[in-house]
């Protein structure tokens, strides 16, 4: 699991002073690219292998609002591995309370970059990315 520590800026509210809805979907992205990158899984790795990782499912509950100056912790927890398929948990908590702002529940694939199709996991994202091994199906 990773952890990403976010300060919400006033560029992510909207007029009724509080996060935006779309702006978590980019809170929790970042997160899970940091996840990624702590793993060696960046856009270098990505480039070598003809592969690029893509969201095919999110599911996400907005539980409390957050607002300029909140500072959120922000988790990737791998949490289902399939032959082409990985499922990540994510929650957006308060720093100073621990509740949670937000949770969801991430589908990625990865697409061959020639073709555009999923690809099953290869061995190097098996080998960089040990959680996934424990998490399968």
């Amino acid at each position: 699991m990773t952890t990403t520590r976010v300060t919400v800026r006033g560029y992510h509210e909207d007029r009724f002073g509080h996060v935006n809805n779309a702006r978590y979907l980019e809170l929790l992205e970042e997160a899970r690219w940091a996840h990624l990158e702590e793993r060696g899984l960046d856009a270098d790795f990505f480039d070598a292998h003809g592969i690029f990782p893509v969201v095919v499912r999110l599911s996400i509950s907005y539980r409390r609002p957050a607002s300029a100056g909140d500072v959120l912790e922000i988790s990737a927890d791998v949490v289902r591995v399939g032959r082409r398929r990985i499922v990540i948990a994510q929650q957006a908590r308060f720093a100073s309370s621990d509740e949670i702002c937000v949770d969801a529940e991430v589908t990625a694939v990865f697409l061959d970059e020639k073709t555009g199709r999923p690809v099953p996991l290869s061995d190097e994202i098996l080998q960089a990315w040990p959680e996934i091994r424990a998490a399968r199906e």
